[in-house]
């Protein structure tokens, strides 16, 4: 009886979150996941389930290691205004890094190909959207209590709204070939708030 092959689960776990990342969900089939991780397809299926449980498990890693990450700049003592446009800037860049092939938000293409379409998918984008909601409604509690933020907004709203602001930015980046594109935006976004 042949041994099962051993292999390092959170590289190919990473490895298929790449993939998915880079060509959606139906785009990316079990001989590309295969292929990409280096991991034969009866021990794929034995580890993590079918395509489905893969691509959950990879939204869940996503969540995990962007979690704290993404929004560290938010978290940093200064001006409110200087952190945001920092945080844009910093948005702006890995969109349009040609590094990453321009391949958007992960969890914003998620959205887009499946939210609608699979409850165990939308329910982890709320949470991960819910996430950004509360890494956003701290920045702009703490905006508010310096007295930075705009008197007759609703820090839950434009918490909000930041975070559809983030991920149109993505989305725009997946297309616009003049950086001005997505400054604009966000200096909009950052003239209405603060």
């Amino acid at each position: 009886m042949a041994r099962p092959r051993e292999f390092d689960q959170e590289t190919a776990l990473n490895k298929a979150m790449e993939l998915f990342w880079e060509k959606g969900y139906e785009r990316t089939s079990i001989q590309d996941l295969v292929e990409r991780t280096g991991v034969h397809r009866g021990s794929l299926y034995d580890t993590f389930g079918d395509k489905n449980q893969l691509f959950l498990t990879c939204l869940d890693r996503f969540r995990e290691v962007t979690k704290d990450r993404a929004f560290r700049i938010l978290e940093e003592d200064g001006e409110p205004k200087e952190l945001l446009r920092r945080f844009f800037d910093t948005l702006i860049d890995v969109a349009l890094s040609n590094e990453t092939g321009r391949r958007g938000c992960f969890i914003a293409n998620t959205a887009m190909e499946l939210g609608a379409v699979d409850s165990a998918i939308s329910s982890r984008i709320e949470a991960y959207t819910l996430d950004m909601e509360i890494a956003f409604y701290k920045f702009l509690m703490r905006a508010q209590q310096l007295g930075k933020l705009k008197a007759k907004l609703n820090v839950r709203e434009t918490a909000r709204f930041l975070v559809g602001t983030r991920h149109g930015l993505y989305v725009l980046a997946k297309t616009a070939t003049d950086r001005k594109v997505l400054e604009d935006a966000a200096k909009v976004a950052m003239s209405i708030i603060l």
